[in-house]
């Protein structure tokens, strides 16, 4: 089920239970006659059980696959919702709820959300979607090693198939000249070994039929061949899914294999046209921005006060980083090293560093560090979502050793975004490429829906733990 269907089930059994209760308490005269309209109890605790559960992350997918983090979320996604209810009706609607209501809606949802999410997970872990690839290229190999080191147990791999030898010989200059029926190496041999050959395209169709296959990707190196168009046709006829390879890795796991798209993978995902979507959401961003700014200003003299008192130097840190287009700008921090962190050369930040200061931990994990940066915002060098800005002295290196890393300029640089609530701090040119996946599939698919979910995510890393 997709996370609107989630959603909308939530609703609906959270809604009748809130409803349901509400209306007892008033119809059995046992005092609760100024109960707010049960309707508008039903919406608020709707709102807060569902809005928790998208903070915490119930609704991805990832979720369902593990038994341990489904039980977490779910009840931090109902201990979270009931508090925001009450915090909805209270604040914003001056009315009052009662807390058998919220008895009722968790014990609801225990009794019926819970099994129902555990049945599924149950049914995703022992349903397995059978893989056939077309192609041993480049593109092939690193899908099977992706899937075998990611967490999709139900995706299996039976095995690949190729063009025959006289299609071969036409696509030699994009085919791996070594797709022969020996494999010479050690990675040619693990390669077979995991995705064995089944035989050519000219007999996918027995090949469908005899291992029941589910899901046909193409190889990148095979996608524009002549010779998989009719193959193509055949699965689909036989009701297989087909995809090729940045299509397939995209759509499981929300990234972009970067080092196999093609200029056709730009051509569909029309990054430029997003006028009103930008124009709106530059509106967005400096009316937060300023609304952020008002309410946290009280707290920048104490977080200032503590810097100076738990090391010496400015509390105030200011960095040139690479913005939209290109063009650089000064970000804003608070301090979280020492003054001497960069006295031996500029060098990546990582998990654990030694130059991060007593006080600096605390800033960085629960990302106030970062507040001072609602003034970027306001200005317009960031927005609120988007690529993490990088230094220049990176990002010259890191645009000639990764394909298409200028592209993430292509939109202002965010506070928050895709890659940072999925993978993080980078600390390499490995984990720049991990974030450059997925700041590709925000470039592609950015909108105010992904905007808010990637917003709500944010904040629920504070209930999980900063990243």
């Amino acid at each position: 089920m997709p996370a609107g269907s989630w959603i909308a089930f939530d609703w609906l059994i959270i809604g009748l239970a809130a409803a349901a209760m509400s209306t007892w308490l008033v119809n059995a005269d046992l005092g609760f006659e100024w109960l707010a309209n049960r309707w508008l109890v039903s919406l608020s605790f709707c709102g807060g059980v569902t809005l928790a559960g998208l903070a915490v992350g119930l609704y991805d997918h990832d979720t369902l696959l593990s038994r341990s983090r489904l039980l977490v979320r779910l009840t931090l996604a109902l201990a979270l919702g009931v508090m925001v209810a009450f915090a909805l009706l209270s604040v914003f609607f001056y009315a009052s709820s009662s807390r058998w209501v919220a008895l009722a809606v968790v014990l609801t949802y225990l009794l019926v959300g819970l099994p129902l999410r555990l049945w599924t997970h149950d049914t995703l872990t022992r349903a397995r979607v059978r893989v056939l690839c077309i192609g041993e290229g480049d593109s092939t190999r690193k899908l099977v090693a992706l899937l075998a080191r990611s967490n999709r147990p139900h995706y299996e791999i039976v095995g690949h198939t190729r063009l025959a030898q006289g299609a071969l010989r036409l696509v030699a200059a994009n085919v791996d000249a070594k797709a022969a029926p020996r494999f010479r190496t050690t990675a040619e041999l693990a390669f077979s070994e995991t995705c064995p050959y089944l035989g050519t395209i000219d007999d996918i169709e027995e090949q469908l039929i005899a291992y029941e296959i589910d899901e046909v990707v193409v190889g990148s190196e095979l996608a524009h061949t002549g010779a998989v168009g009719p193959a193509v046709a055949t699965c689909l006829q036989q009701r297989c899914r087909v995809t090729d390879h940045a299509t397939f890795v995209e759509s499981l796991l929300g990234e972009v294999p970067v080092e196999n798209i093609t200029a056709e993978w730009f051509l569909r995902a029309d990054v430029q046209n997003r006028g009103n979507f930008e124009a709106v959401k530059r509106c967005g961003d400096a009316l937060a921005a300023g609304f952020g700014l008002l309410i946290t200003l009280p707290l920048w003299p104490l977080i200032a006060l503590a810097i100076r008192l738990d090391s010496r130097g400015p509390a105030l840190y200011r960095q040139v980083r690479v913005g939209a287009r290109g063009r650089c700008f000064t970000i804003y921090k608070f301090r979280t090293m020492r003054t001497d962190a960069e006295k031996d050369g500029v060098r990546w930040a990582a998990a654990n560093d030694g130059r991060v200061t007593r006080l600096g931990r605390f800033l960085r994990k629960s990302r106030l560090d970062e507040l001072p940066q609602l003034w970027n915002i306001l200005r317009g060098d960031m927005s609120l979502v988007g690529p993490r800005p990088e230094r220049p002295e990176f990002v010259h290196n890191l645009e000639q050793l990764l394909p298409h890393y200028r592209l993430r300029h292509l939109v202002r640089p965010g506070l928050t975004g895709w890659a940072q609530i999925h993978y993080g701090y980078g600390a390499s040119v490995a984990d720049a490429h991990r974030k450059l996946c997925y700041d590709l599939y925000y470039l592609k698919h950015r909108s105010l829906e992904l905007d808010v979910a990637i917003l709500i995510r944010t904040l629920g890393t504070f209930v999980l733990g900063a990243r």
